[in-house]
């Protein structure tokens, strides 16, 4: 079994570190666990996009509609541009990772 590369150990431990300080502020009765437990899911996620995608191209794209979901959802709560922001981050990944796969197929015939 081949370890896991860097950024997934790191990401995976901030989350861990961020979801621990969530349960910590939880029990003392503070509001700011829901921050904390979301940043730790989302540093959660990255871990996951970063083990599960090899290519550096598609890791990109992944982390930028993982970015782009994050403001979007942050921007339907409290401001409408970051609502904007992710959206655009969101397209953007969705071309970059369709050029991707069109680059790819055209390179395999």
């Amino acid at each position: 079994m081949q370890s896991a590369p860097l950024a997934t150990r790191v990401f995976a431990t901030f989350g861990a570190v961020l979801l621990t300080v969530a349960v910590i502020l939880g029990v003392l009765g503070s509001f700011a666990y829901l921050a904390a437990a979301a940043v730790g899911l989302c540093f959660v996620a990255a871990a996951l996009i970063s083990h599960a995608i090899h290519s550096p191209v598609a890791r990109g794209s992944a982390f930028l509609a993982l970015i782009g979901l994050i403001l979007a959802l942050f921007g339907t709560v409290t401001t409408i541009p970051l609502l904007y922001i992710g959206v655009g981050l969101m397209a953007v990944a969705a071309a970059v990772g369709v050029l991707f796969a069109v680059r790819t197929r055209e390179s395999q015939n």
